[in-house]
């Protein structure tokens, strides 16, 4: 029995990109596919290509909502298959990666995710492929490894862990992946490449400022423990923003070595060593201070 994928994408004023997404999904030429478009009041021309894929797009909304979970929430809610992902107006399905996908369900029953590779497209023009990496679920509160374009789930498991939480409008998807893990999820990551991810200036996570770091506090606080939340805080406020995580430890000058080797020190004491190594705010830290952070 062919397994039925429900594919929902947020949009809002993506005329540009939003045609190649949609042709992304279209290739793929999967038999049983149910494809949903929920737009937020787009002001430009998305309304309007969406609308000439009409054949292809089985729902589609349009009105205002509280931002992107939201806009999820109303397309899963029409979903019928047994198989959920979205994918944004922004990104693409690699080739052959709904295939690869359904396979690996369908020859695998008591798996409830699939998580792959993703090749990441920055504005300056580079690219770089990445790859979930092995030990991913036990660090699944402390950091995102997980490429959200390359991550497809079992739609009974979606109706246990229930609906996005819209009250992130940054990392909605991250608190997802550990409320699936907490909802008993179990994983399968593969090496293959399932999606294209495209960084612009024009992304929510590119403008994100202080408000994801906000985010991610909270949803350490919530899925590993408080204290582990304070002491990124801490790591984030008195060395990231001062640059300390901007280089490798060994180029940092020798004064800040030993400033910041001291701290280590006294975390090591206290804390796990990998949740130490598992602090990942530089991003944010270099959005905030201005510079490249991709």
């Amino acid at each position: 029995m062919t397994l039925r994928l429900s594919v929902v994408t947020p949009t809002f004023n993506a005329a540009a990109t939003i045609g190649r997404t949609l042709q992304s999904i279209r290739v793929q030429g999967w038999p049983d596919l149910q494809m949903i478009c929920v737009d937020g009041g787009s002001t430009d021309e998305t309304v309007e290509v969406i609308r000439s894929n009409g054949g292809f797009v089985n729902h589609f909304f349009g009105e205002p909502d509280r931002g992107v979970a939201d806009a999820l929430n109303k397309g899963f809610r029409v979903a019928d298959g047994d198989i959920l992902c979205w994918l944004n107006a922004d990104d693409e399905f690699a080739p052959g990666a709904v295939s690869h996908v359904m396979e690996l369900f369908g020859r695998h029953p008591q798996i409830d995710v699939v998580t792959g590779g993703c090749r990441r497209v920055f504005a300056d023009g580079s690219e770089a492929v990445t790859q979930v990496p092995e030990g991913f679920e036990r660090r699944m509160a402390l950091k995102n490894e997980i490429e959200q374009p390359s991550t497809f789930w079992r739609a009974r498991l979606h109706r246990q862990a229930g609906e996005l939480d819209v009250s992130y409008r940054l990392a909605f998807d991250w608190e997802w992946w550990n409320r699936l893990s907490c909802a008993g999820a179990r994983w399968l990551r593969t090496p293959q490449v399932l999606s294209v991810y495209h960084f612009t200036e024009n992304n929510l996570t590119s403008k994100a400022g202080q408000r994801v770091i906000d985010e991610m506090y909270r949803i350490t606080k919530s899925y590993a423990a408080p204290h582990v939340a304070d002491m990124y805080r801490f790591l984030f406020q008195f060395f990231d923003m001062r640059g300390f995580y901007d280089v490798p430890f060994h180029q940092l000058p020798r004064r800040r070595q030993i400033i910041f080797g001291i701290a280590r020190v006294g975390l090591n004491t206290l804390f796990d060593r990998e949740l130490i190594e598992s602090y990942n705010w530089n991003w944010a830290s270099k959005q905030i201070r201005g510079m490249k952070w991709y």
